[in-house]
Parts: C-alpha cells; sequence; structure tokens
C-alpha cells in the first residue's frame, strides 16, 4: 500500500511537471530567482541586453538542473539502462547488447517464472546479475537429465542445464522462503585459494569477519527446518551466523535462477539463491544494437 501510495504521487508530480503550462516548480523558483536577478542587475549595473543574456543563461541552467532531477527519478525508480558483459544468457542476450529493465513491477507483485531478472549478485556484493528466473520460494528444484525439475515436475523451456561439477549436482534443493528456518550442518570451503573445512573456517571468522569477503563455498550441506536438503545463501549477514553454528530464521524469501547459456554461466547452481531484497527490475526492452530492438523475453 505504501508503495501504491509512494508511485501514484511521484508520478502525478513528474506528469504535472512536464505537461502543466505553468508548473508548480516553475512559480516557487520564479519567488527567489527574480529577486536574485534584480539584485545582480543593480550590483553590476547591466544593460538591457545584458540583463536578457544572463536571464536566458539562468533559465538555461535551470531547464538542465530541473531535466536532470526528472532524469534522475525516472532511473532510481522507474527504469535502468543495462548491458550484459557476459555470455551467460546467450542466445537470448548477446554480451554487450543494451537494456531496459523496468523497476516498478516487482514493488507490487512476485517475480514469475521464466522472466529474466536484474539483481545484485550475492557473492561480492557488487556487480549486477541478469539471470533467468526458475525457481519460486517454497518449491523443489532438481536438474537431472540436462532438464529442470520443479517440485518433481518437468520444466522445458527448451534449455539444456547442466548439473556436473556444480553445488546442486544430482540433489534436489528446496528453495528458501521468508520464516523457514536454515542452518550450515558441514562444508568444503575455499579461503584465499586454500581449501579448509567448516571447523577451521569458524575459528577464523570468529576473529575476522572480513573473510566473508574471500570465501568461496565448495560443498556444504545447508538444511531447511531442521530436515530439508537445500543450497547456500551467500548474503554476509546470514552466511556469518551459519558459519558461527547458529540457525537463522530467514526474513526474505529467496529464488533460484539459471543463465539461458548453461555451460559458460555461474548461477544458482554454483552461488545458491537470490534473496527478494537483491531484485532490481526485470529486463523489459533491449535498445542496442538497432538491429535487435525490442522485447526482451
Amino acid at each position: 500500500i505504501l508503495y501504491g501510495i509512494f508511485y501514484i504521487l511521484l508520478s502525478i508530480g513528474i506528469v504535472l511537471f512536464l505537461f502543466a503550462n505553468e508548473n508548480y516548480v516553475d512559480k516557487k523558483l520564479a519567488k527567489w530567482k527574480e529577486p536574485l536577478l534584480e539584485k545582480i542587475f543593480n550590483k553590476y549595473n547591466l544593460n538591457k541586453k545584458n540583463r536578457k543574456i544572463l536571464t536566458g543563461i539562468i533559465d538555461w541552467f535551470q531547464t538542465i538542473f530541473l531535466a536532470f532531477i526528472i532524469f534522475l527519478l525516472l532511473v532510481v525508480f522507474y527504469i535502468g539502462n543495462y548491458t550484459v558483459p557476459t555470455g551467460s544468457m546467450y542466445p537470448t542476450i548477446i554480451p554487450g547488447e543494451r537494456f531496459f529493465a523496468e523497476k516498478v513491477s516487482y514493488k507490487f507483485r512476485a517475480p514469475e517464472r521464466g522472466e529474466i531478472i536484474v539483481f545484485k549478485e550475492p557473492i561480492n556484493n557488487k556487480e549486477r546479475y541478469t539471470k533467468r528466473l526458475i525457481g519460486l520460494p517454497g518449491e523443489y528444484v532438481q536438474i537431472k537429465n540436462n532438464t529442470v525439475y520443479i517440485n518433481n515436475q518437468k520444466y522445458d523451456n527448451g534449455v539444456i542445464y547442466y548439473n556436473d561439477n556444480t553445488l546442486i549436482g544430482n540433489n534436489t534443493w528446496k528453495v528458501p522462503q521468508k520464516g523457514d528456518y536454515i542452518k550450515l550442518e558441514d562444508g568444503i570451503f575455499l579461503l584465499n585459494g586454500r581449501l579448509v573445512s567448516l571447523d577451521y573456517l569458524r575459528d577464523k571468522i570468529e576473529d575476522n569477519s572480513e573473510l566473508l569477503d574471500d570465501i568461496e563455498i565448495r560443498g556444504a550441506q545447508f538444511l531447511l527446518n531442521g530436515n530439508i536438503l537445500t543450497g547456500p545463501i551467500y548474503d554476509r549477514e546470514v552466511l556469518y551466523e551459519l558459519i558461527k553454528g547458529n540457525t537463522v530464521e530467514l526474513d526474505s524469501d529467496y529464488y533460484f535462477v539459471l543463465g539461458d547459456n548453461s555451460i559458460n554461466s555461474k548461477d544458482s547452481r554454483y552461488w545458491g539463491f537470490v534473496s527478494e531484497k537483491r531484485l532490481i527490475g526485470r529486463m523489459l526492452l533491449r535498445i542496442w544494437p538497432p538491429k535487435r530492438i525490442g522485447i526482451v523475453k
């Protein structure tokens, strides 16, 4: 409801600003602009010609500034401009192509299977990834015979999904959902290029939580609600507690994502789930190159 009210008010404000003949912002700005100009005119004794030039310059800067504010609002709250630098989504997305992703719909509804989502990756917590959403919160996901199975039902979208040498392997994972309890029972980790056990990592991380940035999970047993096998969660606040041996109650839903170019994609098979808190938007429109402009599916 709050999101709805916010977006309604914001949208009305932008529309009024763009299309009203004498908008509210111009009237407010005029109250301080005109006295300021008058002071400058009098101080420097400007003639009529110079006054006109200075007024035009200030009006120009005002227009540029307000246009930048509108652009910033649109980018932050409505739509983002992204590129995909890798081939993880080939042939759907070719490296170097540019896209618009809309940021509004996930504020009002849950993501749907098959959508291409943009999210902040959980490993280094820096880059934006683009993958296809496959598993929804609470579902059971498995990959066998190069095919994804959701709740033991074959999900055939025409893509071959490999599972060799991945964390999921032949296992069935339950996608975590809000309210689930997760615990790390055992595992093998890569720490600064060295394979270490959970016990070793637990001792090290107790004194230095920054080691979380240097951890890669190579094999681990995560359990939901005491006995349901699942994959890893890399979110730092959760992983830290799990490595320490604590059971964590999850405060978010999670999603299982895969790249269309399965043989060349680092995705949920390797690093687990994406929290709903990391979702940025839904890939919508390809804008470059010109010959491939169109809706992305």
